[in-house]
């Protein structure tokens, strides 16, 4: 939690960050243990100036088979947080933005979204996944089974095979 007030009445010094968060669900991953945030923030010309540097452990499901995959999560980041009504095209910057007249600013769903953009999209539990039987279910990593697949394709070109 940044003191704002603070900041902004010593410019140019720099507050030290040292916070932890417990362990967090999000609906595409987890975070597992203690996220680590260290870093420091500093006010200089009207933005806030804020050096992160996180440590977690996410956990996602394998986009194929659905097993667990752990990633270490390990980010340096600078971020410029400025009040809302100083920018006039807000979607033409790469700021966060604060509201002013707030004395301090929580940090962690800022730390959240940093994570959740670091991360694979598709997650895999390792390169040559075999996913899951579309029939049974069976993941197909651990165990075979007798389904009979049908050629990959689309159904809709099979009129044509015939004309071949």
């Amino acid at each position: 939690m940044l003191n704002l007030k603070k900041l902004r009445a010593t410019p140019d010094r720099p507050q030290q960050i040292d916070e932890s968060y417990e362990s967090f669900a999000h609906e595409s991953f987890s975070l597992e243990g203690r996220v680590i945030v260290r870093g420091e923030a500093v006010y200089r010309q009207n933005a806030i100036w804020v050096r992160l540097k996180i440590e977690a452990t996410a956990v996602q499901a394998c986009s194929r088979c659905l097993a667990p995959v752990v990633s270490a999560v390990r980010l340096d980041e600078l971020l410029e947080f400025r009040p809302l009504h100083t920018v006039e095209n807000p979607l033409a910057t790469e700021v966060y933005f604060y509201d002013f007249e707030e004395p301090t600013l929580d940090l962690q769903s800022y730390v959240i979204g940093l994570i959740a953009n670091s991360l694979a999209v598709k997650p895999l539990c390792r390169p040559d996944c075999k996913g899951l039987c579309p029939q049974c279910g069976q993941d197909l990593n651990v165990t075979t089974c007798d389904c009979v697949r049908e050629a990959p394709g689309d159904p809709r070109f099979k009129v044509l095979e015939k004309l071949l």
